[in-house]
């Protein structure tokens, strides 16, 4: 059965030209590849969007040769682009800066990644370059709170506190209880460290699960 690929004008926009014709001759198989830069394209930060993360999404994959570009946030309107970039493999020399999808798109030999996976621009750097760049929060385990440690005092005290089970982990606020086992807890873990990051408490945290 043959399978229909439409790709957006938005989407068209930030393939590199020859690569977009070379998908069209067989859209088929690409399919997928389309269907998740469509995804990314949509959820991509807007320019100045990311300035005070710790970690900058990696929206966008561009390579050619020994140069790799990681993008992290577009301006359709303009085509701008903001990322961190390789050039030729010279490590020294790389760096954060702007880019232009028009220009990405009107190279020869430069390629938009169709199999990234999702992750911060800092572990792809670190994963390619391990000598080189420093190991990322993402990639050090719960960014720097592990689930059987203490949660500091201030987030002990009542009405706020959560007890560490085996297996489990109970949340209390005021007189009542509640109970994570499995994927839920892993996934209050999971917030707490978001929050860490966004400078919210762990007590909000907690709150929000009552």
């Amino acid at each position: 059965m043959k399978i229909s690929v439409s790709i957006s004008k938005e989407l068209e926009a930030i393939i590199p030209m020859y690569q977009f014709l070379a998908t069209m001759e067989a859209p088929e198989e690409h399919a997928e590849a389309i269907q998740r830069l469509q995804i990314q394209l949509e959820k991509c930060p807007k320019i100045g969007e990311t300035e005070k993360l710790k970690e900058h999404p990696a929206i966008f994959h561009y390579f050619h040769g020994g140069s790799d570009f990681y993008i992290c946030e577009y301006d359709p309107d303009d085509g701008l682009m903001f990322g961190y970039g390789i050039l030729g493999g010279d490590l020294p020399n790389s760096e954060w800066g702007y880019f232009s999808a028009l220009e990405f798109s009107k190279s020869k030999y430069t390629n938009i990644d169709y199999h990234f996976e999702e992750q911060s621009i800092e572990a792809a750097l670190y994963s390619a370059y391990p000598d080189y760049f420093k190991k990322p929060s993402s990639l050090q385990g719960n960014m720097g709170i592990e689930k059987n440690d203490p949660l500091p005092e201030t987030y002990r005290a009542f009405p706020y506190q959560y007890t560490r089970l085996n297996p489990g982990t109970v949340l209390r606020k005021n007189n009542d209880e509640i109970y994570l086992f499995g994927d839920d807890e892993t996934q209050f873990f999971r917030d707490c460290n978001r929050a860490k990051q966004k400078g919210r408490s762990i007590s909000d945290v907690i709150s929000d699960y009552f």
